[in-house]
This record gives C-alpha cells, sequence and structure tokens, in this order.
C-alpha cells in the first residue's frame, strides 16, 4: 500500500477513502492499485488497514494477478446480480450496490472520505442510504507527490526515449538544406520537400508509439512568432525556417508504465539574431539557477520568486504581483510530473507548500515576445534532502 496514506487520511480526519471509477483514464484510481481497467470498479481503504478492491467477475482473475492491492474481491461476493435485478434502473442498481459493500464493510458513523471528482449522483444515492460521504481535496494528490523508487525508475525510462526521439527531430532539422525563402527543405521519398510542422509531429508520433509511448494529444513545435504563445501546438501546415525560432515541448507518457516524462528545447537553424541570443542566455542561467537552488523544503513559490529576479534582473519583465505584460516571461516555473503530466506540486506564485524529498518536478523558465517569437527551456528534476538530481541528459543548445 501507498506509504503515506494513512497519515494524510488521519490529518484530513477520515475513517476511509473511497474510489469508485475505471483506471485507464483516472490516475489515482490507477496509483493506489496498479491495476488498468476500463470499467468502473471499487477502491476502499480504511485507516491504518489494508485496502480491498472489488471488481466485476471478467476481471477478477486477471486483477488477483496484476493488482497491488492484496484483497481482491468480486461483485458476487455481495450479490451484485440480484441487487440490479431489484432496481427498476440499472445504473442505480449500481450505485445501490456500491451503497451495500460498504454498508457491509463500514460502521454507520464512519467518515469516508471521496476525491472532489466523485460523482454527486453517486454521493447522493450513498448518503441517501445513510453513510457520512464528504469530499476531500488532495488526500491521493498528496501522496502521489512522493514519488517511490520504481516511479522515479518508469519516468526516467520514458524520458530517455523523449531524449532520442528529440534528438532525430533536431538532427532532421540541422541537416536540412536552406531554401528559397529560408525554408528548410529536406529529402522524402528521393524528392526534395519543405519541412513542416506537421511532419515533425508525425515524425514524433510514430518514433512514440514504435517505443510503445503515447503523446496523447499533440506536442508542441511551434516557430516564428507564434512560439510567442506558450501553449500554442502550431500548425501542421508552417514550414520550418532558418534564423526563426523553434519551440519543441515534448511529453510522451508510457502505455504500459502510465507515467510522463517532459522536456523543452528551442532551437534557431541557423544564426539568430542578438536579440534571441539574450532571451535564449537569460532563459538558460534561470533554469540553470533554479536547478541549483532547488532542495527538499524550498517553497514552491520561493523558487518561482528566484526565476522572476534573474528574468526582471537581465531586464525582461514577469507577470509577478498580477502584472500584465505584453512580452516576458508569463508563466510558472514549473509543476509536477508524474501519472499526470500537470500534478502537484507546482513553482507558482501562489504554491506556498514545500517541496518534498522525491518529488519530481519540471524547470521550465520562458521569455515571450509577441514580434519574435518563444524561448523555453525544460528538464525535469527529482528533489532531494540536499538538492536536486537532473532527469534530463540532453544538451542545451540554441544554434544549429
Amino acid at each position: 500500500m501507498r506509504k503515506d496514506l494513512d497519515k494524510i487520511m488521519e490529518n484530513k480526519g477520515a475513517d476511509a477513502l473511497l474510489l469508485f471509477s475505471e483506471s485507464y483514464r483516472n490516475p489515482n484510481m490507477y496509483y493506489l492499485t496498479g491495476f488498468l481497467a476500463p470499467d468502473p470498479f471499487i477502491f476502499l481503504k480504511k485507516i491504518n488497514s489494508p485496502a480491498t478492491i472489488v471488481v466485476n467477475s471478467m476481471e477478477f482473475s486477471r486483477a488477483r494477478k496484476e493488482s497491488i492491492v492484496k484483497d481482491v474481491r468480486s461483485y458476487a461476493d455481495y450479490n451484485y446480480t440480484e441487487i440490479i435485478k431489484a432496481t427498476k434502473d440499472p445504473k442505480i442498481g449500481g450505485l445501490k450496490f456500491l451503497a451495500t459493500v460498504l454498508k457491509h464493510e463500514m460502521c454507520k458513523n464512519n467518515i469516508i472520505c471521496v476525491p472532489p471528482n466523485f460523482p454527486s449522483i453517486a454521493t447522493d444515492v450513498l448518503r441517501n442510504e445513510g453513510l457520512k460521504i464528504q469530499p476531500m481535496f488532495d488526500v491521493i494528490e498528496k501522496a502521489r507527490e512522493t514519488k517511490e523508487l520504481e516511479e522515479i525508475e518508469e519516468i526516467v525510462k520514458v524520458q530517455r526515449i523523449n531524449e532520442k526521439v528529440l534528438t532525430e527531430v533536431i538532427d532532421l532539422i540541422a541537416n536540412c538544406e536552406i531554401g528559397p525563402n529560408k525554408i528548410l527543405v529536406h529529402k522524402k521519398n528521393g524528392k526534395k520537400k519543405p519541412l513542416t510542422v506537421g511532419e515533425l509531429k508525425i515524425l514524433i508520433g510514430h518514433r512514440f508509439l514504435d517505443a510503445w509511448c503515447s503523446i496523447e494529444e499533440d506536442v508542441i513545435v511551434a516557430c516564428g512568432p507564434s512560439s510567442a504563445d506558450p501553449h500554442f501546438h502550431g500548425d501542421a501546415k508552417d514550414r520550418i525556417k532558418a534564423g526563426q525560432l523553434v519551440v519543441l515541448d515534448i511529453y510522451p507518457r508510457s502505455i504500459r508504465g502510465r507515467y510522463w516524462a517532459d522536456m523543452t528545447r528551442t532551437i534557431v537553424r541557423g544564426k539568430a539574431e542578438n536579440d534571441v541570443k539574450k532571451m535564449f542566455e537569460v532563459v538558460l542561467e534561470a533554469k540553470n539557477s533554479c536547478v541549483d537552488a532547488l532542495h527538499e523544503g524550498a517553497l514552491g513559490s520561493e523558487m518561482y520568486s528566484l526565476c522572476c529576479n534573474i528574468i526582471e534582473k537581465a531586464g525582461f519583465s514577469t507577470t509577478r504581483g498580477g502584472k500584465k505584460i505584453e512580452k516576458g516571461f508569463t508563466h510558472s516555473l514549473g509543476h509536477g510530473v508524474g501519472l499526470e503530466i500537470h500534478e502537484n506540486p507546482t513553482m507558482s506564485e501562489f504554491y506556498d507548500k514545500p517541496l518534498c524529498e522525491h518529488s519530481v518536478v519540471s524547470v521550465e523558465p520562458g521569455l515571450y515576445d509577441p514580434k519574435v517569437g518563444g524561448v523555453r527551456i525544460e528538464d525535469i528534476v527529482e528533489v532531494t534532502k540536499e538538492g536536486c538530481k537532473n532527469l534530463t541528459d540532453m544538451p542545451v543548445i540554441l544554434e544549429l
């Protein structure tokens, strides 16, 4: 069982923790069970007791083999069929079945905590059945902040794939010819073609699938002035040009292991303008200084302030204090990486909590100018007692 969960539940005043969900899209359910299932099942943990999962008959045998929860039970153990048949609406019957399981396992006065995204209709049914259901924030999420060794190993495994793929992309850009209007040209099927954002994304997607990773929705391949929008993913038809900023923000997830990696590099094919070089140097200094300063107990807000101090000292604006700016540093310094690409802890102006040992966070300062484009450099690191361990092993270069 995940080691800090009992302590967190005790601090929250909860007698038990309940989840009722599938685990493909619910990272909390997968974290607690290690069992991937497309259909909802029950997770129940009473404080200071081992957890239990209750799955449908089809999944029972597989759950016993694969789940990290040792107490695996079947819906049939709680008369599932009879309860469903006795209810006019099978969906309501499913919720009454959930109430039956809880009544069998819990005392009437126990406080059962559920995550904030627990279905409201399920909460209504359970309360109508006399159960004390209390939504609570940051119970499982707090436990997930501290990564165990095998979790960090999974993240590093995906990060190494990420580095290999991004290296291939950068090499492709570096080896292109520079054609008319500075458009990069490469050979494809024996013919010379302009290099586009779409072709780079296709290459990235294929390479990740070959390595049993997915990119879920999209990755960021943004070039020129449009890269000044930090979350602009890039237009597939855009042609890559020499002398132009290209932001490559790549975040794959392991299909089997479920953990994410995250990395950003910004490059220019050929010679970069002096203003771009200055932006790059300041962002790199901010990234390196923040990595050097990170350690267990540092506040996320302190790390963000350190980054802003460096950027502002160099003459650029930040949004610190709620300022509205046209160009400069417009986002937080970083975020947790694990079973979600964005999870706690964060390093922002508002996160005044200490970072925990073995948290994995991104460090990604950036500068953006709508007339020029964006520069962002991102590594992921593991927070340690004395500092942090950089989990990213890829050079940072501007000009190719």
